[in-house]
């Protein structure tokens, strides 16, 4: 009997067994897995090394943060001021980046055989006393083929503690606005570094006038820098693209606490006047069609040089093709540089692809030779209309006196058809091909400086023209 019982109670007492081992196996396996999850937590996010030292630039610390995990490690450097709002919002975009990072990599179901990094640098550049332009680039690395980079700036008044927008900068003006713009996708497009490489439909949408689109920018020395993340508007060869402005091209378009002094621009205006911000003061804008001409174009320039006086060039591409040391030296004096197309068409008869033509081969000669792109464009003739006008990708400038030195070719006549026409503001078409031009343009420039005239480019009478 006692031997019967006990084979009656074996399989209960293996069943009972059976479901204890698989209880305690499920038991560790939990403890296992939570352990491990607390372990990625807590390496990835909670053993990082803080740290703040100060900086070469005065108020400016520099706060480091670094976590060594084999498999989320990162390394951030961001900046610190003693402005409460500054410091909130820089923290933000720290403290979103790093958990943007960490919660990637923990829902990658191959994060464990993939080591993540994610490192933030940034640059400091002063201006003036009281403002620093932060750069912050991020490069993110979640596994696949390649990094993400992108960037993020900061425009801070160190004085005020305030943050200043590109509105702010641009005195919240959408004319000026539309300007920049225009200035930045040309340079884009003429960069010859991004040849073939950029996306065209990416370009012209990250380079429409909207506030949005140029919320990352800073000021370098004597520079707006612009920039654009990796992919955005080119293949990704070419990394990420900054497009610089000199100050002195864009500083009619500023806001008076930002714009550079003017004794600091070359050639200096020293005209008497103390007028730049005032709307109903004398100015006058020169222009000089259809060069640069090896002899006349330096005549010229001397006799700019003489009245301290700055004027536009618009450019001919087959002509800066042969001449680009000339235009060269038209910039280097503190002119402005146009274009004019390649060889002077009417191109309101052209196709619209060979309008665009005429235009981009001439910014690409003028690039070759200067360094930058023309910033104003003059269609020959003047023939232009609504579809010509869309192919440029910079202002378009006509005039409002004609000298008519094309026609009289007369150097006695041209202070005459001035005088005749002179107002306020005025544009004036001459042409630096004709030797009776040069001539004659010593007793213009007297004139106009005895009735008062400051002699400014076409950019920046444009503004008191609107």
């Amino acid at each position: 009997m006692t031997q019967q019982r006990k084979k009656r109670r074996g399989p209960i007492i293996d069943l009972l067994l059976i479901g204890l081992i698989i209880s305690l196996t499920s038991i560790i396996l939990v403890i296992i897995l939570s352990n491990d999850d607390f372990k990625f937590q807590k390496t990835s996010a909670s053993d990082s090394k803080l740290s703040t030292e100060s900086s070469a630039f005065p108020g400016i610390s520099i706060v480091t943060d670094v976590s060594n995990d084999k498999r989320t490690p990162y390394a951030i450097n961001y900046p610190q001021t003693e402005s409460k709002t500054f410091n909130e919002e820089v923290s933000q975009y720290i403290k979103s980046s790093k958990e943007h990072y960490l919660k990637s990599m923990k829902k990658n179901k191959n994060s464990k055989d993939i080591t993540g990094e994610l490192n933030i640098s940034f640059e400091t550049y002063p201006y003036n006393e009281d403002y620093y332009s932060f750069i912050l680039t991020k490069m993110l690395y979640l596994g696949g083929a390649n990094h993400e980079v992108t960037t993020k700036t900061y425009f801070f008044n160190n004085k005020t503690g305030t943050l200043i927008d590109m509105q702010t900068l641009l005195q919240n003006d959408e004319n000026n606005l539309a300007t920049l713009a225009a200035h930045v996708r040309s340079e884009l497009q003429q960069n010859p570094q991004l040849k073939d490489q950029l996306l065209e439909e990416e370009l012209i949408a990250a380079t429409e006038p909207t506030w949005e689109n140029f919320e990352r920018f800073a000021i370098l020395e004597d520079s707006l820098a612009l920039y654009f993340d990796e992919y955005e508007i080119a293949a990704g060869a070419t990394g990420a693209p900054v497009v610089k402005l000199s100050l002195s091209l864009i500083n009619p378009l500023l806001a008076s606490e930002f714009q550079i002094a003017m004794e600091t621009m070359k050639p200096p205006v020293t005209t008497g006047h103390e007028n730049k911000n005032d709307p109903n003061a004398k100015r006058i804008a020169l222009t000089f069609d259809d060069g640069p001409h090896p002899k006349v174009t330096e005549q010229i320039l001397n006799l700019l040089d003489k009245y301290q006086a700055k004027a536009t060039f618009f450019m001919l591409g087959s002509r800066v093709q042969y001449y680009p040391d000339i235009a060269k030296d038209v910039l280097a004096r503190g002119h402005e540089v146009g274009s004019h197309t390649w060889n002077h068409p009417v191109l309101t008869k052209l196709p619209i692809e060979q309008v665009s033509k005429e235009y981009t081969s001439t910014a690409g000669a003028i690039t070759q030779a200067i360094g930058q792109g023309p910033t104003v464009f003059r269609p020959p003739y003047g023939a232009t209309n609504d579809t010509v006008n869309g192919q440029i990708p910079v202002p378009v400038v006509l005039w409002s006196i004609d000298t008519m030195d094309w026609k009289h070719r007369n150097s006695q006549q041209l202070l005459t058809y001035v005088q005749n026409n002179l107002h306020n503001n005025a544009i004036v078409l001459m042409h630096d091909i004709h030797q009776s031009t040069a001539d004659g343009l010593d007793a213009v420039l007297t004139y106009l400086q005895e009735q008062g005239y400051e002699f400014v480019t076409v950019s920046e009478i444009m503004k008191y023209r609107q």
